[in-house]
């Protein structure tokens, strides 16, 4: 989870430029719903140029590279230890945590991951992780983003072994909401990317077993489970909690205010999703937390206008 700070004392990736508009009564930032077409990095590859591309992200993720990866929100910084909430799932690749796994990506010079879902879509391609993970959201003076490059998603990874392959994400198939990547409002944390089927053929949602089903505009009160690769661990682990409550600081801002689950999840599970349904759906992903706070982790509210706007015909 990014987590850095604000006058609000909000934690999150990046600086927030939406969150300088909580002074502001009429909130006269830009964020309107009709701004929420998706952005995504770049030209595509063709159907030729494809194999290519996956073989080339492959290359780039030699197990040496895999294992030196370190989570996301800790480059270049240091924190205090952290009492977890989390535990270990014994076997990563049964029903229904298959569908989770680790995100490789490299954001600017650093190696890093984050977490993510294998979704039930039409393309069976596609993946769910947080916004930030895909793109940094706006940083520094002049509020400029950078997009991940080399994403390569492995469900199921589990102490360097890959039971379903991996998952290349495919060029200009990345894609953030633009009121993420633009402000970085975390009412918008959402990232998705298409995937190159592995090396067997298979695309992603097949290979797992089917893919976790997005549903939207559901009532808050869910009993979650909740997963992730946090910190130094290699293996997939798992929090169940319920909602417990709205982060009061984001009812200011466009969109639906963001939602806690007490789990306290730490770096490297961002992006890991929220199931339910006994994990047949997701209705939510870890996104940040906040300052001193230990016990809570707080995801987007699924709904129309963010997460089903951001995978439609994907």
């Amino acid at each position: 989870m990014r987590r850095r700070s604000h006058s609000a004392n909000l934690l999150v990736a990046g600086p927030l430029a939406a969150l300088a508009c909580l002074a502001v009564a009429a909130l006269a930032c830009p964020l309107a719903s009709g701004a929420s077409l998706r952005l995504h990095a770049g030209p595509g590859t063709s159907a030729g140029s494809a194999r290519a591309e996956a073989a080339r992200v492959a290359r780039y993720w030699t197990p040496a590279r895999m294992h030196s990866a370190r989570p996301l929100e800790t480059l270049g910084r240091r924190r205090r230890a952290a009492k977890a909430s989390f535990a270990p799932i014994p076997d990563a690749s049964v029903p229904p945590y298959a569908v989770n796994g680790r995100i490789f990506i490299r954001q600017g010079r650093q190696r890093s991951y984050c977490s993510g879902t294998a979704i039930d879509s039409p393309t069976r391609r596609l993946v769910l992780t947080a916004g930030h993970c895909v793109n940094s959201g706006p940083r520094g003076r002049r509020g400029s983003s950078v997009w991940s490059r080399f994403l390569q998603f492995v469900p199921a990874y589990s102490d360097g072994l890959a039971p379903f392959g991996a998952f290349v994400a495919r060029r200009g198939a990345v894609y953030a909401p633009r009121q993420w990547v633009r402000w970085g409002n975390p009412t918008y944390d959402i990232g998705a990317l298409l995937t190159l089927p592995n090396a067997d053929g298979q695309n992603v949602a097949d290979a797992v077993g089917g893919g976790a089903a997005i549903v939207t505009n559901r009532s808050r009160r869910q009993e979650f489970q909740t997963f992730g690769y946090p910190g130094k661990t290699r293996r997939l682990q798992g929090c169940d909690s319920p909602y417990v409550g709205d982060d009061s600081r984001t009812y200011r801002l466009p969109g639906r205010p963001t939602m806690a689950i007490r789990c306290h999840w730490t770096p490297g599970a961002s992006g890991g999703g929220w199931l339910i349904e006994a994990g047949a759906a997701i209705n939510g992903l870890t996104s940040y937390g906040r300052r001193r706070d230990r016990a809570h982790t707080y995801s987007p509210y699924f709904d129309r206008s963010n997460v089903g706007r951001l995978v439609a015909g994907l």
